[in-house]
């Protein structure tokens, strides 16, 4: 037994030439037609968890430092790495070497050489900044405009990292905050209202005047307010807070906590507040306006880096390249609850570019995984399973294990009792 350690088509904008395959020593198609163990990294970021993930999953953390991200995939920022005879490999390397035998067929002709979906842990010890991931034509122009720039890749001021798009998906492991799209335009105004200050005056007469098209100014000038005028008017507002206890007021109190002078701390007047319990999902279309605040999820997104910024952030901020890129729209969020078949709780979603289902195997009815002609990935949230092979070979899956399921391998039986997220391309 292996035992395994934790750790739509765009008008032609930007042609991306296939990478030309390298080869990997130690590579074989034998070996790719099997599980391949897969190491990940964990991302430091200051907003994250120093303690959720070693409870949840038993990550270690000897350092204490944050654990904002596992990342889990083939994104050139942080690729999982593969554990082959000859040594460690990136996978994204490998899927460059064998695009055919690792992805399969339908996923290479649709999405190219890269593994579509990039799969993550995300736990939020405090807020992420407000951001918004652009679509695909905006990607691959903005990509290709910073490229002709010279802007370098890992540069501060980078906006667009790749050029793809964006969407995602968080399912929540414990209790989840997040805020998503706009509201509607009535609640803007009654919590404008129960703020009770004269700084917004005006534009609660406008937003009541035009509705709609009042909200692209009313968010400009929310983002251009100055870190003094936002201080003055959170200290003037302090009373109206403490008074009504409303969720948008209490969270905005926390947010001006963590971030003095931040505009982003409005945010909650002009965002959707979500509240997720354990199993429960929201579906983030690209150019939608969010933040998570709090919690430990999975995280299922298109392979992209893109991230433009609106605050609640000391990263870059590119004002006008954020406004182009957002959707003034309203937003009615749908917690999404998943579809049961079987052990099987699958979470429905509208993209190609990744699905998302758990898998809850109750020790008693064994269950098929892989054999599809496409790449899955199956991650151990909890318990202890084994993967069979027809010929009798077994590989373990507990929590923080991720198995790669080559998209020209064999299908494969999954016994044991546990939890465990299985990701697929939604084709």
């Amino acid at each position: 037994m292996l035992s395994l350690s934790p750790l739509t088509t765009v008008p032609d904008v930007l042609s991306l030439e296939p990478a030309v395959p390298m080869p990997v020593p130690g590579l074989s198609a034998q070996q790719l037609q099997r599980p391949l163990k897969l190491q990940n990294s964990v991302q430091p970021y200051a907003w994250g968890t120093t303690d959720v993930l070693p409870w949840l999953l038993g990550v270690a953390n000897p350092t204490g430092q944050p654990q904002a991200e596992i990342w889990v995939g083939a994104h050139p920022k942080a690729p999982s790495w593969v554990n082959l005879p000859s040594g460690s490999v990136p996978l994204d390397r490998v899927i460059q070497a064998e695009p055919q035998l690792l992805l399969g067929s339908s996923v290479v002709a649709h999405f190219g050489h890269e593994l579509p979906f990039l799969f993550k842990i995300l736990s939020a010890g405090s807020p992420l900044s407000i951001q918004v991931h652009p679509n695909k034509l905006q990607a691959q122009q903005g990509f290709l405009r910073e490229e002709q720039a010279g802007i370098p890749l890992a540069a501060g001021h980078r906006n667009y990292k790749d050029p793809n798009h964006k969407p995602e998906l968080i399912s929540a492991l414990t209790p989840f905050a997040a805020m998503v799209g706009f509201r509607p335009i009535g609640e803007m105004i009654n919590l404008l209202q129960l703020l009770g200050v004269k700084l917004f005056n005006s534009w609660i007469l406008e937003l009541e005047a035009r509705g709609l098209e009042a909200l692209e100014p009313f968010y400009q000038w929310v983002l251009e307010l100055p870190a003094d005028e936002v201080r003055r008017t959170l200290a003037a507002a302090a009373p109206s807070i403490k008074y009504h206890k409303q969720p948008a007021l209490l969270e905005m109190a926390r947010l001006a906590r963590a971030y003095p002078g931040d505009s982003g701390a409005f945010a909650p007047l002009l965002l959707n507040l979500v509240y997720l319990n354990p199993g429960e999902s929201l579906f983030l279309p690209a150019r939608t306006p969010h933040a998570y605040l709090r919690g430990t999820g999975v995280e299922v997104m298109a392979c992209s880096d893109n991230v433009l910024r609106a605050g609640l952030t000391d990263k870059h901020v590119d004002k006008p390249e954020l406004l182009a890129t957002v959707e003034f729209a309203i937003m009615y969020p749908q917690v999404l609850r998943p579809d049961y078949v079987g052990i099987e709780q699958e979470i429905p979603i509208p993209v190609a570019d990744f699905r998302l289902s758990f898998l809850r195997p109750d020790g008693q009815h064994p269950v098929s995984v892989g054999g599809q002609g496409e790449i899955e990935l199956l991650y151990g949230l909890r318990g202890y399973m084994t993967l069979t092979a027809a010929d009798g070979e077994t590989w373990s899956l507990g929590p923080a294990d991720a198995l790669l399921l080559p998209g020209g391998g064999a299908s494969y039986t999954l016994s044991g009792k546990g939890k465990l997220a299985w990701a697929r391309v939604n084709q």
